[in-house]
């Protein structure tokens, strides 16, 4: 069921996108290109009780997509995650897709800003996963992060850096 629902999902977004008229190619800018790592702690979300938990790691690149709106960044991600062993040999990994919204909060600091995450798990954890974070700029092309992401069967507790060009 989780697969058929993924597929439409994903059916419903390429056809929208065939859909749109043809614009000129746009060039792949490098300075909107940015990479990451992070390490994870995950809750195995049981339905028998108990605190079934593993740590892990988190690969993922993303591309700046244009918007109209000021103060907010958005952001395509594609990444890599697995944990250790949750059971003997049970551990969670596999591709992931995601779309990241960054506001700036100027008002409390202008390094910080507060990012959403809403994205799609291909792996051992498929499905819809929704997340919530903040972000500090360290420097110019340095950034942490920590965010809760609520997948399928985890609950994900991830503190990232990231690099951009």
């Amino acid at each position: 069921m989780k697969h058929l629902i993924t597929t439409s999902v994903l059916f419903m977004a390429l056809s929208a996108q065939a859909e749109q008229p043809r614009q000129p190619a746009q060039n792949i800018s490098l300075d909107k290109i940015h990479i990451g790592a992070g390490l994870t702690h995950n809750n195995l979300d049981s339905p028998f009780g108990g605190d079934v938990d593993a740590n892990g790691f988190s690969v993922f690149a993303g591309y700046e997509l244009e918007n109209d709106l000021p103060q907010f960044s958005t952001y395509a991600e594609v990444g890599y995650a697995q944990t250790q062993d949750f059971f003997a040999n049970e551990d969670i990994r596999g591709l992931w897709l995601s779309t990241v919204a960054v506001k700036q909060l100027p008002e409390i600091n202008p390094r910080l800003s507060a990012l959403a995450r809403f994205g799609i798990d291909l792996g051992d954890d498929d499905g819809v996963f929704m997340g919530l974070g903040a972000q500090l700029q360290l420097a110019k092309p340095v950034a942490l992060r920590a965010e809760y992401i609520n997948k399928d069967a985890t609950t994900v507790y991830q503190l990232s850096a990231v690099l951009s060009f």
